[in-house]
């Protein structure tokens, strides 16, 4: 029954609006970018945890980076991709449920560089044509901060079980927000 309501909401989601528009240079925007996004937050931030909690060291956390550009290479020349936001919904759930099951986090982990294709896609797509390089040097740089600092909070929560598990509920409940939202 959970699954089912689960799929439901990422069906019937609207955008998550998590990009306000930005009034600086196209660099500056990108820096601001990732960090006005509750959905983009949560999701480099959790898949740097992930990245420690399931012993997969900083290739997780690169390969994620790198897919994301590679998603806003899609989104840049491609334009938007139908069912964007239902993926990066689901990367919060995916996230949310890794960090509340411990003993079964490698798989969603893999998973994430995937997950963060769509995130990309959202930003190449949103990104002012004649300001794509700069907005994306932005971006990538704020995002792999992102995933560093989640990395450092993974190699923490390593240590306490509990705490892991209200943090994986505290991502849930601000997925569920963004979804309900």
């Amino acid at each position: 029954m959970k699954k089912t309501i689960a799929l439901v909401l990422l069906l019937i989601a609207m955008p998550a609006l998590a990009h306000p528009g930005h009034d600086g240079s196209p660099l500056q925007d990108g820096l601001l970018h990732p960090l006005t996004g509750l959905d983009h937050l949560l999701m480099l931030i959790g898949t740097g945890m992930l990245a420690a909690l399931s012993r997969r060291n900083l290739v997780l956390p690169a390969f994620t980076l790198t897919l994301m550009f590679c998603g806003a290479l899609m989104g840049h020349f491609l334009g938007d991709l139908i069912g964007v936001q239902s993926m990066i919904f689901g990367s919060l759930l995916v996230i949310s449920a890794a960090l509340l099951m411990p003993q079964r986090q490698s798989l969603p982990a893999m998973t994430m560089p995937l997950f963060a294709l769509f995130h990309g896609w959202a930003h190449g797509a949103e990104a002012s044509p004649d300001a794509f390089w700069s907005f994306s040097l932005g971006f990538m740089l704020v995002s792999g901060v992102l995933l560093l600092a989640g990395f450092v909070a993974g190699e923490l929560l390593a240590q306490h079980p509990r705490l892991q598990k209200a943090v994986g509920g505290g991502v849930l409940t601000s997925s569920a927000m963004l979804i309900l939202g």
